[in-house]
């Protein structure tokens, strides 16, 4: 949701994943034709494979966004690769979306386990240019360059030199993009870490498309994907963009 008071501050309070109005399409599950990205991530789980579970349940997620039970999957793939901020935050999306259901029980015993975490805010001075607003960013722990904040795209990008620079490699799947030059297909990638200013998500879903005309200084741009983790508040007066994670 987003409110713009008299002095020109700009709220973004991202607790639930955004519907609608959105410049990146749905996964495209044709990676494996008989079996849907649920299904292969159910079998990745019980497996114990839980970073491909993890990739698959973010697609499947995705897919159907009103189903608890792969938003349950993918805070357990969270939870079991040690990203606990990642994982409360799906559990309170589970809450949301079916808060009368067995899983909200199970959510909410997962939260207790978790703890209560401390409230952290990291405090990032930001760029303009024209009406793009860019971040520092760090990928991996290497300093990448500037990101675009972009609240309408889905999912994070990168461009290929830092994917190809930092060996980032897409997770076979794809994702449909609609950009000026048409519909295209692009791959999706899991990014270990994403650190703005201190502010840092994990296993962060992520399409490596190159921005049109963008300088090399700009690398990409920072989405839902990224965004959804915290609430976020951008001070257009201060040049503050401010994350806080935690309850």
């Amino acid at each position: 949701m987003v409110r713009m008071t008299q002095g020109f501050r700009l709220r973004i309070w991202l607790a639930v994943v955004l519907a609608g109005g959105i410049s990146c399409g749905l996964v495209d599950s044709a990676a494996r034709a008989q079996a849907g990205a649920y299904e292969e991530g159910v079998e990745f789980f019980q497996g114990g494979h839980y970073r491909w579970a993890l990739e698959k349940f973010i697609q499947a997620v995705d897919q159907a966004p009103r189903e608890p039970q792969r938003r349950w999957y993918l805070a357990e793939s969270y939870r079991l690769l040690g990203d606990s901020p990642a994982a409360a935050q799906i559990y309170r999306q589970v809450l949301q979306i079916a808060p009368q259901s067995p899983l909200a029980i199970a959510a909410r015993q997962a939260l207790e386990s978790l703890g209560e975490p401390t409230l952290t805010a990291a405090q990032v001075p930001f760029q303009r240019r024209g009406a793009s607003v860019l971040v520092p960013a760090r990928i991996n722990g290497q300093q990448v360059g500037y990101f675009i904040l972009d609240t309408g795209a889905t999912f994070t990008t990168v461009s290929r030199l830092v994917a190809d620079t930092l060996g980032i490699t897409s997770s076979g799947g794809t994702v449909r993009l609609a950009t000026a030059s048409g519909v295209i297909q692009a791959p999706l990638a899991l990014l270990e870490e994403v650190d703005v200013g201190g502010a840092v998500a994990r296993h962060l879903p992520a399409v490596i498309h190159d921005l049109p005309n963008a300088p090399p200084t700009i690398v990409g741009l920072l989405g839902l994907s990224f965004l959804e983790r915290f609430r976020v508040n951008l001070d257009l007066t201060s040049g503050l963009l401010t994350l806080e994670a935690g309850n």
